[in-house]
């Protein structure tokens, strides 16, 4: 673990995957959240040099 804070445990988002994985690997349950804390993180391991992201614009149209 990295540190400790007022006594509580601090972790990296690395090592709750590597636990979460491991966990996996022993056939135990991560539930809906670790499962997609996995596949982000996953993810993030690929080389992204670019993101998509979707934007709109509206204008408000005034009456003369």
């Amino acid at each position: 673990m990295v540190g400790k804070l007022k006594g509580d445990l601090m972790a990296t988002i690395k090592e709750v995957y590597e636990l979460l994985k491991k966990k996996q690997a022993a056939g135990e349950k991560i539930g809906m959240f670790g499962e997609s804390l996995v596949e982000e993180y996953e993810k993030e391991d690929k080389d992204q040099t670019t993101k998509e992201v979707s934007v709109t614009f509206i204008k408000k149209k005034e009456n003369q």
